[in-house]
């Protein structure tokens, strides 16, 4: 069960992760652009060039998003090998994949009514990858479900006796 209740542990991070990375990203790109009108920090060349690769660095957090989707993608797969789980249980962890899938459908479309705000608008275009996971999350959480489950149980029976999965 716990390769199950993982999937909604990534759906609530992601979405977490992805409305801190709006936010950091906005207030990022507002002291940089603060920092680089400010006459007495900008006064030499190498001051400009270090604000400009922090800013940089600002606009490569999506890949950075990416990468944890990935990696939470990963995981899913290799706790669903590590995890055991009984053949007679698999109804039971689809449902609550299905019930798993409709609660990041509500994420979905919360971060949907999130990306219509004005003050985002432009944060959200600097952030294509994880405007991109955020607006299909639902389909996602789908996937990683299902594919976590056919790990879960794709695991071949050895008998040692003991009548366990190993």
């Amino acid at each position: 069960m716990t390769s199950v209740r993982d999937i909604i542990l990534v759906a609530a991070v992601l979405f977490a992760v992805g409305i801190s990375l709006v936010f950091i990203v906005k207030i990022g790109h507002q002291i940089n652009t603060q920092l680089l009108i400010t006459p007495s920090i900008n006064s030499t060349a190498s001051a400009v060039s270090v604000i400009q690769h922090a800013d940089t660095a600002i606009n490569s957090s999506d890949y950075i998003y990416l990468a944890l989707f990935i990696g939470f993608f990963i995981s899913i797969i290799i706790f669903g090998w590590l995890v055991g789980g009984t053949t007679i249980m698999a109804p039971i962890y689809f449902f609550i994949i299905i019930l798993f899938t409709f609660v990041s459908i509500i994420l979905q479309e919360a971060w949907k009514e999130i990306a219509t705000h004005t003050e985002v608008i432009t944060t959200i275009a600097q952030l294509p990858i994880t405007n991109y996971i955020l607006s299909h999350l639902g389909y996602f959480i789908a996937i990683m479900g299902i594919i976590g489950i056919i790990a879960m149980y794709a695991k071949p029976y050895v008998s040692d006796n003991t009548g366990v999965y190993q």
